[in-house]
């Protein structure tokens, strides 16, 4: 099922990835690298814009993530993940704030878990808008730069390696943050 909604929605073009980036960011299970990426593919020269898109489209949809978090709350999380993802999202969220909203766009862990939580919690909604453009931007951008020097290999690159070099990032991205956080506490 989930490979003929993203058939239907790659048949729609740019406008099928940015329905995909926004509807994953709150609610939808199809993540828009299965777009992102065999459009990025087809043409190589458009990666960048199709990122962009993907990243605006992405943070909008993580708004409203946020908003149904404030609105609707737990109930909503449990829907989207099992108990023992809430914790663990909710224990990065408590140990990095911002961080953790930077992290959850990046890597594989699920971003609308973190849209949600963020509402729930009242997290600052400009900076939940600044650390999802940076860790969507920097999952996209990535995504399609990797593409834009590999062509077609990209595919198998990402499929790969992906998760590992996602989380590689992840954990750098978390040893800069608490640097930041120890200095300020300084």
């Amino acid at each position: 099922m989930i490979h003929d909604i993203i058939e239907f929605l790659h048949a729609w073009g740019v406008l099928g990835l940015i329905i995909v980036a926004f509807t994953e960011s709150s609610f939808f299970i199809v993540p828009p690298d299965a777009l992102l990426i065999p459009m990025s593919v087809l043409e190589p020269s458009k990666a960048l814009l199709l990122a962009f898109y993907t990243t605006i489209a992405s943070v909008l949809g993580g708004v409203l993530g946020y908003y149904l978090g404030r609105g609707i709350g737990r109930p909503l999380l449990n829907k989207f993940a099992s108990q023992e993802i809430i914790e663990k999202a909710e224990n990065l969220y408590t140990k990095y704030g911002m961080g953790a909203i930077i992290i959850a766009g990046f890597t594989p862990i699920p971003y609308k878990v973190f849209t949600v939580l963020s509402g729930v919690v009242k997290m600052n909604l400009v900076q939940f808008i600044i650390g999802s453009f940076i860790g969507r931007g920097a999952r996209f951008f990535l995504v399609a730069t990797v593409v834009m020097l590999f062509g077609d290999e990209a595919i198998d690159i990402i499929q790969q390696y992906g998760s590992i070099f996602t989380l590689i990032i992840g954990v750098v991205f978390v040893v800069i943050f608490v640097i930041i956080k120890k200095r300020k506490a300084a």
